[in-house]
């Protein structure tokens, strides 16, 4: 890597500290700011873990954007779409800008910076092209997408686990989708005695499912009668548990929603109808924020090898 390369980590959780840690071990200069916090292992724990090296706190976000050759951003890049993910921590963030907003962080930043974050909204991208600042979405590596399977696989296990009142082993659980986050879960289920179940639409993934030890269901089958599970594991972007689904399923089930952007059941519906929903939105960053870590640093240095950063 380019020595004199510096680096601007802003928001975010624990995942971008081993992000940081990994880059300026690689010879970088690492401005941090507004990182940390958060559920999940604590700081003082990771920081046992992880050398930060020669990564800089400050005190403001404009001293880590000053200067900085690249941007990293977090995964979610923003919750709102207005404003950058900022968790804000005595240590790492101590008078955080919580509104920090997207289109004055770009204002902030010279030209031909290169803007690495998860998540990233189209209207960024445009709002950066405009001022010649390159971005790149590294949550849509098809390597850090493989590789962040395992980490929501394990947090979707431990969640289960601490709110049922039964054992994973011998009791029934639903996986509804089979890509890549709904096979790593079944495996891990598979692997603990649970009785596991696949709903999905295609063929092709009621095979797989077939293949691994699963029984199946296809999906609107499904939906008609979806009765007789402890636990059902949402991993569909989209609308699969509407009010009419609801209302059939067993008022002692847990749902899981482990799907991104709105999910994929109806939580007014749910809550009317008292199903308990388990929202497990970006478990890795709280269950596993070292290794999670790691993976977005892979797909990150991936990424500065293609535009001949390192």
């Amino acid at each position: 890597m380019d020595n004199n390369l510096k680096i601007g980590v802003i928001g975010g959780d624990l995942r971008q500290l081993t992000v940081s840690s990994r880059l300026s071990r690689d010879g970088a200069e690492c401005a941090v700011w507004g990182v940390g916090g958060g559920d999940g292992p604590s700081l003082e724990l990771l920081k046992k873990r992880v050398n930060f090296g020669s990564a800089v706190k400050c005190g403001d976000w404009i001293s880590a954007v000053n200067g900085s050759d690249v941007l990293i951003l977090p995964l979610p890049m923003t919750r709102d779409g207005v404003r950058l993910n900022v968790v804000p921590t005595e240590e790492f963030c101590p008078l955080p800008d919580t509104d920090l907003r997207l289109t004055e962080l770009i204002n902030r930043t010279r030209e031909n910076t290169l803007i690495l974050g998860g998540k990233i909204p189209p209207s960024f991208c445009r709002l950066a092209g405009e001022k010649r600042i390159k971005v790149r979405d590294y949550y849509e590596s098809e390597e850090f997408q493989i590789k962040n399977a395992v980490p929501t696989a394990e947090g979707a296990v431990a969640a289960a686990m601490e709110a049922l009142p039964v054992t994973l082993a011998e009791s029934n659980c639903a996986v509804v989708g089979y890509g890549r986050i709904g096979r790593t879960l079944a495996t891990r289920l598979l692997g603990l005695k649970t009785n596991v179940t696949c709903v999905a639409r295609s063929i092709k993934d009621l095979s797989w499912a077939t293949c691994d030890g699963c029984r199946t269901i296809p999906l609107e089958k499904f939906r008609v009668d979806p009765v007789g599970f402890d636990v059902i594991f949402n991993t569909v972007p989209h609308m699969i548990f509407d009010r009419e689904t609801l209302l059939k399923t067993d008022r002692k089930t847990l749902l899981i929603e482990l799907a991104s952007m709105n999910g994929g059941i109806d939580l007014t519906a749910a809550g009317d109808l008292e199903i308990k929903v388990i929202k497990a939105m970006s478990l890795p960053g709280k269950c596993s924020p070292e290794t999670s870590g790691r993976i977005i640093y892979d797909s990150i240095r991936s990424i500065l090898c293609e535009e001949g950063l390192m």
